[in-house]
């Protein structure tokens, strides 16, 4: 039947057939319309059996692919949690890390908003300025009135906010709540939305006290003086600068004043730098005290004050403020309890007559300020060309004098010093002069005072040393023997660390006793401080040498201060001698100087005896040697020597300087022994 030729039918349909009593193999369904529709529910059935084998399948495969998907998504899900976790965990440290940094910082941070309303502070604000943040936020600024900001600082703030810039370093002074002043530098940035709509204002705050106060002392050092509070160089020749622009622009003029204290350099050398700075402190107080609002007084360094006198004034104005200034330092000042006379020399330039740039006028004032000083001091002197020639040949005479110390172009000149009862030579008194090349014979008051200015009186001074002690050994080879020769001693070189060095070498190179020198010291020099100079005195006077004070009378001491000093001997001033005869006056001071000073045991030299009735009064006086030309001029060291005594095979027993025998073996007389014959 069924079966043969054809598709067997479907189990599931012969099953069903079966139920309802149909056999497919019955001769009743073989007909051929009832086969066909069994063949075609059959196939249905086969058809539906491979449908379900396909969705069957289909599903097990989908059902793997999203099985893997949701391990994928389980583990992406899984991971992501994971680095949320680390984030939260990150953001958590960070955010506790700033925390603690904030609260241990000075610097705060603050917050604004688009009105730059404040809308958060930090903790440190709260140190840092003594408020409460609670009670800035809501304001823009600090509006309690204790903030001062420099104008133009605050003007570069404001252009930077309201163009929505960055600002760094934005610097103010603010009063704090107890009273101090504190300085506070704030740095902030604009913030913006997404949008790119501004939103305020983020930055930092921090107070800069010290800094501020550091730079301000810095920036004080390199304007100011320490020692009078007065402009210094620095400050004073940029202030120069302007005033020379501006009177370039409004075609008008000023005067340069340059002001030196006279002989200061002795004051400081002398009495010590303590005392100098103290004079040097009082006269930039008056100096200041005096000038106008619109002048500008500095000090230069050293004794060296400048004026700058501004609004075109007269000559005769300026001359007048100069005189003034002059009155002012002259007044007495003083110093560690005691009194003391200063005056100044002023020098003045013009602008634009004598010159056009600071360089120029300062240079111009400078040299008419030592035309002041070669006037006599205490005055003033306009600049002239021919002070511009007097300062060229200043500046030639210190080149040339440093290049002829070396070269040995200074050559020493004895005057005698000659015992007044005998009329015998007891000393020589050494002379440097200067045999220039090109000049000849330059004198002392040439140069002397220009070695002292500029430095050189020390090397000069050490030259003269060796120089006397060369010649005592030529004259003791050449079988003289010459009485004991003195050199003068300045403030520098007295002060100087290597006097008894400088001595010592000097005779012993020349190998002659240290007794052979005597020195001669000013009052100031010996006074300037006492103590030291009693030490360095008696220390030369166990080397064997006598010690004389020189110029007594134009000092500052008096002859009851000499108790304090081991010396031999005094020297009256020239300028009593003088008037011995005529002044009345000198003739009482040198009494009293010769009697007061024999009465300390000291020995008195006159200096600068000019004329027989000097020498017959002062021979009445009991004064005990006479120097000057009346006694002998300085000559040199080959016309001296016919003046000296040779050395006798006996040896006579020493006699006082100040009479008695003749400790020179005979030498030669200056005058009768009663010096009343003439």
């Amino acid at each position: 039947g069924l079966r043969v030729g054809v598709m067997p039918l479907h189990p599931l349909l012969l099953r069903q057939l079966r139920r309802i009593g149909l056999d497919p193999d019955a001769q009743a369904v073989e007909q051929k319309t009832l086969r066909a529709l069994l063949q075609r529910v059959s196939q249905a059935y086969v058809d539906h059996d491979q449908d379900h084998y396909l969705l069957e399948h289909s599903q097990e495969l989908a059902a793997g692919e999203m099985a893997a998907l949701y391990a994928t998504v389980r583990a992406d899900r899984d991971l992501l949690d994971s680095r949320v976790r680390e984030r939260t965990e990150a953001l958590r440290l960070s955010e506790n890390r700033l925390r603690s940094l904030l609260s241990l910082s000075a610097d705060w941070v603050w917050e604004q908003d688009a009105s730059l309303n404040f809308t958060f502070f930090s903790d440190s604000m709260a140190a840092a300025t003594g408020l409460s943040p609670d009670k800035l936020l809501g304001q823009r600024r600090l509006s309690d009135g204790r903030s001062e900001v420099d104008p133009d600082v605050l003007a570069e703030y404001e252009s930077c906010v309201k163009q929505r810039r960055p600002f760094r370093d934005f610097t103010y002074q603010y009063r704090h709540v107890n009273g101090d002043r504190r300085y506070f530098r704030i740095s902030g940035e604009p913030v913006f939305d997404n949008a790119g709509a501004f939103t305020g204002y983020r930055g930092i705050g921090r107070d800069v006290t010290q800094t501020m106060v550091a730079e301000l002392q810095v920036q004080q050092l390199a304007r100011f003086d320490t020692l009078t509070g007065l402009p210094n160089r620095n400050l004073f020749l940029a202030e120069l600068e302007r005033e020379i622009h501006r009177a370039q622009r409004q075609a008008t003029g000023f005067a340069l004043c340059f002001i030196d204290l006279d002989r200061f350099k002795n004051v400081n050398d002398t009495l010590g730098h303590n005392a100098g700075d103290q004079l040097l402190r009082a006269m930039g107080l008056r100096l200041r005290a005096l000038v106008r609002q619109t002048d500008l007084v500095a000090r230069l360094g050293g004794d060296e004050f400048v004026l700058l006198i501004r609004d075109g004034a007269t000559a005769p104005e300026i001359a007048a403020i100069a005189n003034k200034m002059l009155e002012t330092i002259r007044e007495p000042v003083t110093i560690e309890g005691a009194l003391f006379l200063v005056t100044g020399s002023v020098g003045i330039s013009l602008y634009p007559e004598d010159g056009r740039d600071a360089a120029t006028l300062l240079k111009h004032a400078d040299t008419a300020m030592y035309r002041a000083k070669d006037k006599g001091k205490n005055n003033i002197q306009f600049y002239t060309t021919e002070l511009a020639g007097l300062a060229a040949r200043h500046f030639e005479l210190e080149s040339a004098l440093r290049l002829g110390i070396p070269r040995g172009e200074l050559l020493l000149h004895y005057q005698p010093k000659v015992c007044i009862r005998t009329g015998r030579m007891l000393g020589l008194e050494a002379l440097v002069r200067w045999q220039h090349p090109q000049e000849g014979l330059v004198q002392p008051s040439d140069f002397i005072a220009l070695a002292e200015e500029r430095g050189l009186i020390v090397a000069l001074g050490r030259w003269v040393m060796q120089a006397a002690s060369l010649q005592l050994r030529d004259w003791c080879d050449a079988g003289f023997d010459p009485p004991p020769v003195a050199i003068n001693l300045s403030a520098r070189q007295f002060t100087s660390d290597t006097l008894i060095a400088d001595l010592l070498d000097a005779t012993a190179q020349a190998d002659v006793p240290a007794s052979l020198l005597e020195l001669e010291l000013t009052e100031s020099v010996l006074m300037s401080e006492p103590e030291r100079s009693n030490g360095v005195v008696s220390e030369l006077q166990s080397l064997g040498m006598r010690i004389s004070i020189d110029d007594f009378g134009t000092g500052y001491s008096s002859l009851s201060y000499l108790k304090r000093f081991s010396v031999q001997a005094v020297k009256i001033d020239r300028s009593f001698i003088s008037g011995l005869a005529s002044d009345g006056d000198d003739r009482a001071i040198t009494r009293a100087v010769i009697a007061m000073a024999h009465t300390l045991g000291l020995a008195v030299i006159a200096e600068g005896v000019e004329t027989r009735e000097q020498l017959q009064l002062l021979d009445e006086m009991g004064c005990d040697e006479a120097q000057g030309h009346l006694t002998g001029p300085p000559v040199s060291a080959i016309e001296l020597s016919a003046l000296l005594p040779r050395r006798t095979p006996a040896v006579k027993p020493a006699a006082s300087r100040s009479g008695g025998a003749d400790p020179l073996n005979g030498g030669t007389q200056f005058f009768p022994k009663d010096p009343h014959e003439s």
